[in-house]
């Protein structure tokens, strides 16, 4: 009996180390301490640029973003986009353009810091260089309303498929929604319902930002205090994502609104809102999940 159960023991922590990811606990890489980041609210790896981030401010900052080194927090540039507006941008997602065309930044300007929901995602195409004050231009827009009233959170898959999760009271479940391509350069707001809620109720006001990984097969979704996992080995997000998530390791920030993976998907950064703050990263430790 002793030898079955430990036979039993020995394949349970077996089947778990392989559906589970393993991460290490935070490493600092750097501090942010461009004066012009003090707020940061969102961040993606670029796809183009090697070891390069993207950022934005929460709401107060203008039509901007910047681009800072992944190794030592140091910003590279500052990214105006040229008939953009800013009225609560709230996350930032890299990933490929329309029909794959190159390699695209989309800027959410969904939060109600300013009495209303925007409800736009700006996307733009990754400048050709990084180096000091430039410009860009707006590749496409897509306006949408829904049944929420605030939103902090954009991903894109490796298709450039758009999905939102709403930002909810603590009690309530946030909810998870697929944005159609054909909204995309519509000159209206596109009216979507369709879409589920996460398993997870939140003990404050988020979630707070969210990434798909470079594969397509896992997303991170933070919340105050937490980084959410999901391994998605189909691709179908809205499956998965009302199961319950795994739990990673996470250094405590000061108001921590920032998760994005590297380029490569070996790990993940966090970053706080705040002058000054350290830039985070997690180092993964078990192997990519195939899918």
């Amino acid at each position: 009996m002793a030898i079955l159960l430990l036979s039993v023991f020995v394949l349970l922590v077996s089947t778990l180390t392989v559906h589970g990811a393993t991460f290490a606990n935070a490493v600092q890489k750097g501090t942010v301490t461009s004066h012009y980041i003090h707020e940061a609210s969102g961040l993606c790896a670029s796809r183009q640029h090697p070891n390069m981030l993207y950022t934005h401010n929460d709401s107060g900052d203008t039509h901007r973003i910047y681009a800072i080194d992944g190794s030592n927090g140091q910003r590279k540039a500052l990214i105006w986009i040229d008939g953009a507006h800013s009225t609560d941008w709230e996350d930032i997602a890299c990933g490929p353009c329309a029909g794959g065309s190159g390699n695209c930044v989309y800027i959410a300007d969904t939060g109600g810091n300013a009495g209303g929901d925007a409800n736009t995602i700006y996307r733009i195409r990754e400048p050709d260089y990084l180096n000091g004050d430039m410009h860009v231009s707006i590749d496409s827009t897509l306006q949408f309303s829904w049944d929420q009233h605030d939103c902090e959170t954009v991903m894109v898959d490796p298709n450039g498929e758009v999905y939102v999760v709403s930002k909810v009271s603590a009690g309530h479940h946030a909810k998870f929604v697929h944005l159609p391509k054909s909204a995309w350069g519509a000159h209206h707001h596109v009216y979507v319902n369709d879409g589920v809620y996460l398993s997870i109720t939140t003990n404050a006001h988020d979630p707070v930002g969210g990434d798909i990984s470079p594969a397509g097969n896992e997303i991170l979704l933070k919340t105050y205090g937490r980084v959410n996992y999901w391994s998605v080995p189909d691709r179908n997000y809205a499956a998965h994502i009302t199961h319950h998530p795994q739990v990673l390791p996470y250094h405590n920030e000061r108001q921590g609104e920032s998760v994005c993976w590297d380029v490569h998907g070996d790990g993940y950064y966090t970053l706080s809102e705040g002058a000054n703050q350290p830039l985070w990263y997690y180092k993964r430790q078990s192997p990519k999940p195939v899918g």
